[in-house]
């Protein structure tokens, strides 16, 4: 049986569980210089996917729970966890954001 990457499971958490629900407003207003949204997302395994037939199976993850960030200081240190955790796990010392760094 070959493991598959990691799938995603559609949809988002509910309102009580997603900080973007309430935030439309700031968000449209934004529309002229969108930035980068910084969150904290906690997912949990929604199931495990077997195609017997193709001999494949993978896990399926779904958001749990989203936290947009507002303060500066939230924002510079989950950027810093999320960096080193990258760092940690593939060696490159900063993620690769054309879109953002243009």
């Amino acid at each position: 049986m070959e493991t598959k990457p990691t799938s995603f499971a559609r949809g988002v958490p509910p309102e009580e569980r997603n900080g973007f629900f309430g935030i439309e407003e700031e968000l449209i207003a934004s529309a002229a210089d969108p930035q980068p949204v910084i969150a904290i997302v906690t997912y949990q395994l929604d199931e495990v996917v077997t195609k017997t037939i193709a001999g494949q199976t993978y896990p399926v993850m779904k958001a749990f729970s989203i936290e947009p960030l507002h303060n500066e200081d939230a924002v510079k240190a989950a950027s810093a966890l999320r960096d080193a955790a990258m760092k940690a796990r593939t060696g490159v010392e900063a993620l690769d954001l054309p879109e953002i760094d243009d």
